[in-house]
């Protein structure tokens, strides 16, 4: 059977959402995917798209309070973690097996909805790393399908995911992307703007918030709390199966200003030093999430 796929993209901009529906469609087609557009503002709303038998058609729109109920505190809006709310309409209603989660400035490269399934339909070993593409002499056989891929971290062409320092530096440099499975007890740094996973990781892929000064850190915790997760359940990540065209860069000077507190956290986070402020708001708010995602299961 065809998996169930849900695709949760967030946006702010009718402009830019639409060129990114006529670049995406014909995959939405294929794949019969249901679409989950979150329309990121004061009120935010999550819109439904499904592409079924060739054919395109919308659902219901419903705001934070229908979707999450008592457990809309978790919710914060006007940030990028707002996905958050497409991902909770689709386990609520949907129980998709594997949800993609895209920016509205994107095109696919390829079929990247296919790459992504692939990837996750792989085994792949998470305790030995080879030197090469394939497995060379002295490679244990009885790790080589070690543990299920859960998660397919996405890369992309044009503009680089720098934080603001580094771009401030390199500018636009041309990066070349590490392909390949990230080892267990080895963090990366997850960016969601192109990423899949599936169902089973839902609970420690909630977004953190923006709160306390902190705005952009969202994915980049969630990437240690899962891969944490991942770890722990024997499962695996791999990375640049699936790849996208970025076509715009952010405000530069506007990440600096944002990203200065967070900077700071990331040095410490992953080593488990939570003994700044933020991380007690993100923890409650990640036990709801949690306490959601579980209840609708």
């Amino acid at each position: 059977m065809e998996p169930e796929i849900a695709v949760v993209i967030p946006t702010i901009r009718p402009e830019r959402y639409k060129e990114f529906l006529e670049a995406w469609r014909p995959l939405f087609i294929k794949h019969r995917v249901n679409l989950f557009t979150v329309w990121d503002s004061e009120n935010p709303i999550v819109e439904t798209t499904h592409y079924i038998a060739g054919e395109e058609w919308t659902g219901a729109k419903f705001s934070i309070k229908e979707i999450m109920g008592k457990y809309s505190s978790c919710i914060v809006n006007l940030n990028g973690g707002i996905r958050n709310l497409g991902f909770a309409y689709a386990h609520r209603l949907y129980k998709p097996d594997i949800y993609i989660t895209l920016d509205d400035d994107e095109t696919p490269v390829g079929d990247t909805i296919q790459d992504h399934i692939d990837a996750l339909n792989m085994k792949v070993p998470v305790s030995w790393m080879s030197t090469y593409s394939e497995y060379m002499r002295g490679f244990p056989y009885l790790i080589r399908d070690e543990a299920e891929v859960v998660l397919s971290h996405g890369t992309w062409n044009g503009f680089m995911d720098w934080d603001a320092p580094t771009q401030l530096v390199l500018g636009n440099r041309e990066a070349f992307p590490y392909v390949g499975v990230i080892p267990k007890g080895i963090y990366y740094p997850m960016c969601i703007m192109n990423v899949a996973f599936r169902a089973c990781v839902l609970p420690w892929m909630y977004q953190a918030p923006r709160a306390l000064g902190v705005v952009r850190a969202g994915d980049m915790i969630s990437g240690v709390v899962s891969k944490r997760a991942i770890d722990e359940n024997g499962w695996a990540v791999i990375n640049g199966m699936a790849t996208v065209n970025h076509n715009r860069a952010s405000n530069v000077y506007k990440n600096l200003q944002q990203e200065a507190k967070e900077i700071e956290l990331y040095e410490t986070f992953w080593k488990g030093d939570e003994s700044d402020p933020y991380f007690k708001v993100y923890r409650d708010k990640l036990k709801i999430w949690q306490d959601f995602i579980e209840k609708y299961a």
